[in-house]
């Protein structure tokens, strides 16, 4: 009881500190308050526009042992057809989304109906100079150590560097585009239902759908490119053996021809004997052509099953309406954020100021 009563004590007495300064806590609402209004009434409207899709594949493959034998003769590694075949994970979508190369030809994607735009990348240097005044502030003074590092950096590596074959290099102002597609654009996967919905967010609604849909179809033509490597590499080396057996079987017949025209009434055995080889050869010519053929259709299929072919589930829709800020909630949290300040302080002023005393007190001694 004594315990219960001593906490009881401590807690009234807490309230009654907090209630004698009251006067604070109203200021600090009121201030926080104000805050909190401008902050609401300044931050940009954002618009949300989305895709939502899902990826087809064909899992079935025949035929593919011949395929799989000329793909070794030709340097490429197929694997089998099966695996070829394989689902590319859904997961991985995320990983193409973070790649350099998706962000720069989302970056070169074309932009229509907004004003002195015609990319992406001219929409973000066109943000760049409308804010240049503020982030110069912003950059010689709370960026300036950095700013004063990186000199220093580029001054030590500006010209060392040679260009490495299949190792991409980014420019700063490419690097800053992409930390402005990354708070823009997310991909967001339900493995479970198996969709995928490209979201984009953005204070232009233009920006927000076309960003949308531009992701969405670059991130397609992508994933379409990284599942039929192995077989488009196939179908161009029989491309290249097809024009040159055509070439080798119109020699043999043309060869076999003059020698018929120029040998028509003579019946000797050598002659004879040449025209057998000469017929033999295109004999040869035009079966090892044939399978050429069959070998280049298959491969045709294979591109075909091996392209997946992605179904729009909710197309991208313009934003009409806002999603955000919910300026209401930046109020209230604004407010709850000076009572609790202000209560914080007025709890811990005491102790702090007796902490100060106390070691002030030992210096001294």
């Amino acid at each position: 009881m004594h315990l219960e009563s001593e906490d009881q004590i401590d807690i009234v007495a807490l309230i009654a500190k907090v209630w004698k300064s009251k006067k604070l806590i109203f200021k600090s609402i009121l201030v926080f308050g104000v805050l909190g209004f401008l902050v609401a009434i300044s931050t940009s409207n954002q618009y949300t526009a989305s895709s939502m899709f899902t990826p087809n594949y064909s899992n079935k493959a025949s035929g593919s042992g011949g395929l799989k034998g000329l793909a070794s003769l030709a340097g490429i590694n197929l694997g089998s057809m099966s695996e070829a075949s394989s689902e590319l994970s859904p997961m991985l979508y995320g990983k193409v989304l973070e790649s350099a190369t998706f962000k720069n030809e989302l970056l070169a994607s074309p932009l229509k109906n907004i004003d002195g735009v015609t990319s992406l990348r001219e929409y973000f240097v066109q943000q760049q100079k409308k804010t240049s005044f503020l982030g110069t502030i912003k950059e010689y003074t709370i960026g300036l150590p950095s700013k004063i590092i990186g000199f220093f950096k580029s001054e030590q590596t500006g010209n060392t560097l040679e260009t490495i074959d299949g190792i991409s290099k980014i420019s700063e102002d490419d690097f800053e585009f992409f930390k402005s597609i990354d708070e823009i654009l997310t991909l967001s996967i339900n493995d479970r239902d198996g969709f995928i919905e490209m979201i984009s967010v953005s204070d232009h609604p233009q920006i927000a759908a076309q960003v949308a849909k531009n992701g969405e179809l670059i991130l397609q033509n992508q994933i379409i490119a990284i599942k039929t490597k192995s077989s488009l590499e196939l179908l161009d080396y029989l491309e290249t053996q097809y024009a040159e057996k055509k070439k080798l079987l119109n020699q043999a017949q043309d060869r076999l021809s003059n020698f018929k025209d120029r040998n028509l009434n003579i019946s000797r055995s050598s002659f004879s004997d040449k025209q057998t080889r000469l017929e033999s050869e295109l004999s040869t010519a035009s079966s090892v052509f044939d399978n050429i053929v069959a070998q280049l259709e298959q491969v045709k299929l294979q591109v075909t099953k091996d392209t997946p072919v992605f179904s729009i589930i909710k197309p991208v829709v313009f934003p009409n309406e806002k999603s955000g800020p919910k300026r209401s909630l930046i109020l209230v949290i604004y407010l709850f954020l000076g009572v609790v300040l202000s209560i914080g302080f007025i709890l811990a002023k005491e102790p702090v100021q007796d902490i100060i005393k106390e070691i002030q007190n030992k210096e001294s001694a």
